[in-house]
């Protein structure tokens, strides 16, 4: 097994500390524009359909930006099931609100700020759908209280409408990053 020697080991120092200097100095990475056209095309899922879940997101938004978790209530079912952006899972009305609420009095969200940025509408049937919702985040923070940097990321939700509102049945919820 060969050894490095000191030469090595400079080399790796210098890198080490050229790189820390230039991490200290980078800008901060603004999240990557969305694309201008919709992935779903037009006409996929019926204009009040759309609509609808259109103002489903804006009311999740709210709950989010305001951190009241009443709003997130009015919008789930009784058995909603829940994956987060870090892939752990809940089930119910009540594990969902209640983790919200949870964390939303936290260091972690207390300050965040959620914009959603673009709703694409699927239609299953007429009282089903699939819903991609593009998201934006700033304002947030790691467990360690570490502030994180802008991000952008994607709901597919699983919406039904009871006859009198459409609501979320099923989440999950991605960050999006470059593909490596």
């Amino acid at each position: 097994m060969r050894r490095f020697g000191f030469r090595t080991a400079t080399i790796c120092l210098v890198l080490l500390t050229a790189h820390e200097a230039v991490a200290k100095q980078a800008p901060i990475r603004r999240p990557p524009p969305l694309p201008a056209t919709p992935l779903t095309p037009p006409g996929a899922a019926p204009a009040e359909m759309t609509a609808a879940n259109r103002v489903l997101a804006a009311e999740f938004e709210k709950a989010w930006n305001t951190h009241d978790m009443r709003v997130l209530d009015a919008i789930v079912t009784d058995d909603i099931d829940w994956v987060n952006v870090d892939g752990g899972r809940g089930r119910g009305r009540d594990a969902i609100v209640g983790g919200h609420a949870r964390v939303h009095a936290t260091p972690k969200f207390k300050d965040s700020k959620l914009t959603v940025r673009r709703v694409e509408v699927a239609a299953l049937r007429p009282d089903v759908a699939v819903v991609h919702v593009y998201w934006g985040m700033e304002g947030d923070r790691d467990n360690d209280g570490t502030a994180r940097l802008p991000r952008v990321g994607v709901f597919t939700w699983l919406t039904v409408n009871d006859g009198k509102s459409w609501r979320i049945r099923a989440s999950h919820n991605s960050n999006r990053q470059a593909v490596r």
